[in-house]
């Protein structure tokens, strides 16, 4: 006689299921580009201190009213600026390019600096076209104090402006190509470093477009990105996240099937490397024909003789 046998399943809940309750950022949203379309959110129109993130609009203001090319010189203030920098060298002048890609890939605080003195003359009144480009592009509730994102008092954005202004951005075509970038160098003589952006999704989740970290110890960690899933694009924003990583992967589930692990993301963090210049080795004079070392040969004997050229030394 043969007995039923009991079967137990086991589902395993993956740790995205794990974790779907547990989203710590105290602000977010996920829309869709084009329609503004809220697919998952939670107070994204709370005010709340922006970070780095608020540099996407330092670099848009300048790459609006800068070539490029121009040279600019550091001022010695950057000294005093917190990390992270890009070591500017107070007085030596870098390529504006230079400045807005240290601004945006490494977050440099340095850099963002310089930047808004060489555009406005000082940071305040950099600061103010800062907010009128975000009121252009439908940011009403963003207040700007400086170029850096560092806390100021009264300084603030919500998760539903740092969309538009993401979105804003893309639609300048430099500006787009800067937030996908991986990396970028910077050269100090022989000394050469190279950054990594802090961007992680850039290097290991194929949708993903381009976008902006951000770290103080007022604002935690937050974040404004975009991702490309059949012809749209999806942009995502965080503010206050204590796991920013890992919101992200709970937050753009919701879109897409596949996030990166936590083990990808790890191995994603940003690095510096430096690198110096061999220096150039003097190159060996050329070759010397036969007759012209026979009239140098010539010459020699010459001026043995207390002759130049045929003419007395003038001794």
């Amino acid at each position: 006689m043969c007995l039923p046998v009991p079967i137990f399943f086991v589902f395993l809940l993956s740790p995205i299921l794990c974790a779907s309750q547990e989203i710590t950022a105290s602000s977010y949203l996920l829309l869709e580009a084009q329609s503004l379309e809220v697919i998952d959110g939670k107070d994204y129109k709370r005010p709340l201190p922006p970070a780095s993130t608020i540099k996407i609009l330092t670099a848009l203001v300048a790459l609006e009213r800068l070539r490029g090319d121009e040279m600019i010189v550091v001022p010695r203030k950057v000294l005093g600026l917190p990390h992270s920098r890009a070591g500017l060298v107070p007085g030596r002048a870098y390529k504006a390019i230079e400045l807005i890609e240290a601004t945006l890939i490494h977050s440099a605080n340095d850099a963002a600096y310089t930047l808004a003195k060489r555009v406005a003359g000082s940071e305040e009144a950099f600061a103010r076209l800062m907010m009128e480009k975000a009121a252009s592009l439908g940011a009403k509730d963003t207040v700007i104090k400086n170029a850096t994102g560092l806390n100021a008092e009264g300084q603030h954005t919500t998760c539903y402006d740092l969309a538009l202004i993401l979105k804003g951005a893309l639609e300048h075509e430099r500006l787009r190509n800067l937030l996908s970038m991986r990396s970028f160098s910077l050269r100090h003589g022989r000394k050469i470093t190279y950054y990594e952006n802090h961007n992680r999704l850039l290097f290991c989740f194929p949708p993903t477009v381009g976008g902006k970290t951000g770290y103080t110890r007022a604002s935690r960690y937050t974040y404004v990105g975009a991702f490309e899933k059949g012809g749209r694009v999806y942009i995502l924003s965080m503010l206050q996240s204590e796991d920013l990583w890992g919101d992200a992967r709970v937050i753009l589930s919701k879109v897409f099937d596949e996030v990166p692990t936590e083990g990808e993301l790890r191995l994603a963090k940003a690095k510096v490397r430096v690198e110096y210049e061999a220096p150039k080795k003097r190159g060996k004079a050329a070759p010397r024909l036969a007759s012209e070392r026979k009239r140098i040969k010539k010459g020699v004997l010459r001026r043995h003789k207390g002759m130049d050229n045929g003419r007395p030394s003038g001794r």
